[in-house]
């Protein structure tokens, strides 16, 4: 009987501080704009502006010192390329180089006096492409079309040489003796929607977790209050009741922004999807387990309500560094890996990567799903005693 009445207080404790947190979504107007608002419209915005993948028509100012046939094919063939777009001709580099520091163009093509006569005697010679590096993927689109042009007229060179009784198949192998196949895996478009946006919508779920829970308890401290409900709990297992009753709140709102963020958004934008959602939903129940206790842990410092939003923007660059997909494993340091591995996201970019666009069950991401309950049950326990030493606080 004395359990019972126990458990019975326990249960009625949780709920109490779970009712007081999911006030704070309708009362609070920075944690209803965080929880509520963000998860549903940052994904949207995000995707619609990348929703076209690649970059196209992009402008290139070209310096043609050769004026030959040659030179002239050259431009018609870069300018009839999906990617690129020839804005104008410049009469020197000087004039070029103005134009792509008035942001007018990104690149520069620059065909050589020698262009024609270098080719026509057989001896090697080469075009200059200089491109604002500042934008990576337009630099990607006027590299790629300069070389795709070159590797054409290349070839059309070679056939132009040989043998007028040659059939067009001996043509062909003689000037490209060598081919391969192009075949994008997990990627099709190679676009950047489909590379960057699976980590992004991970992301979204931490860093908005760890805003609205962090403005929660920065204005708690700020006003120097305890929640209501919570001056009635005992000191002795005051903080896992609490840890607990405010995880629930966030746990029951974020399982829909998980569902949504991880099934709905990629279907909707057409990004590759051949997980099961059996599996995303498995990957994402410890997933939100050990964002929620991180964020809980993470609000011991902070001590004001503008102090969260310094701390989420100072650290989402790094942590979707760190996560292995938008810079290389192998090129982190050591020492970094091991900061990345403690952090809930950094698990769940992987794993969630390797189940959406790679066709991976959750038993080939075991290691991930475990690290992540691991997290989950460790940042629980620390967030617990936090929560139990700032009680008056």
């Amino acid at each position: 009987m004395f359990m019972f009445r126990k458990l019975s207080q326990i249960l009625c404790d949780v709920a109490a501080v779970w009712r007081d947190e999911m006030k704070s979504f309708v009362h609070d107007e920075g944690v209803f704009l965080f929880c509520l608002l963000m998860p549903a419209v940052y994904p949207l915005l995000y995707a619609w502006i990348y929703n076209n993948e690649m970059v196209r028509e992009v402008p290139v100012v070209v310096v043609d010192d050769s004026h030959s046939a040659l030179s002239r094919q050259f431009i018609q063939m870069a300018d009839a390329s999906p990617d690129v777009r020839i804005t104008q001709q410049a009469a020197s580099m000087d004039e070029a180089r103005h134009l792509v520091e008035q942001q007018e163009a990104r690149g520069i093509y620059y065909l050589p006096a020698e262009l024609a006569d270098g080719v026509y005697e057989g001896r090697r010679t080469f075009i200059g492409v200089y491109a604002d590096m500042a934008m990576t993927l337009q630099y990607k689109s006027i590299y790629m079309t300069a070389n795709s042009v070159v590797t054409k007229m290349n070839k059309d060179i070679r056939i132009s040489r040989m043998n007028k009784l040659t059939t067009s198949r001996d043509e062909d192998v003689s000037a490209a003796p060598l081919n391969f196949v192009e075949v994008p895996i997990f990627n099709p478009t190679g676009g950047y929607a489909g590379f960057i946006l699976p980590c992004v919508l991970m992301l979204v779920l931490q860093q908005t977790l760890m805003l609205g829970i962090g403005l929660s308890e920065g204005t708690r401290r700020e006003k120097r209050r305890l929640i209501t409900v919570a001056r009635t709990i005992p000191s002795r297992g005051y903080g896992i009741r609490l840890a607990f009753g405010k995880g629930l709140a966030y746990f029951m709102v974020y399982s829909i922004w998980a569902a949504y963020l991880s099934i709905v958004i990629p279907r909707l934008f057409g990004l590759v999807m051949i997980a099961q959602w059996q599996d995303l939903l498995t990957l994402m129940f410890p997933y939100l387990l050990a964002c929620i206790s991180f964020a809980l842990m993470l609000s011991w410092v902070v001590r004001y309500r503008e102090n969260v939003l310094l701390l989420v923007v100072f650290t989402s660059v790094p942590f979707l560094l760190l996560t292995g997909i938008s810079w290389p494993l192998s090129s982190i340091p050591a020492f970094w890996q091991g900061v990345g591995g403690l952090i809930p996201s950094t698990y769940a970019v992987r794993a969630y990567v390797r189940i959406a666009t790679m066709g991976a069950s959750i038993s080939d991401c075991r290691f991930e799903y475990h690290a992540l309950w691991i997290q989950a049950a460790a940042y629980f326990v620390i967030a617990s005693i936090v929560m139990w030493r700032t009680r008056k606080g």
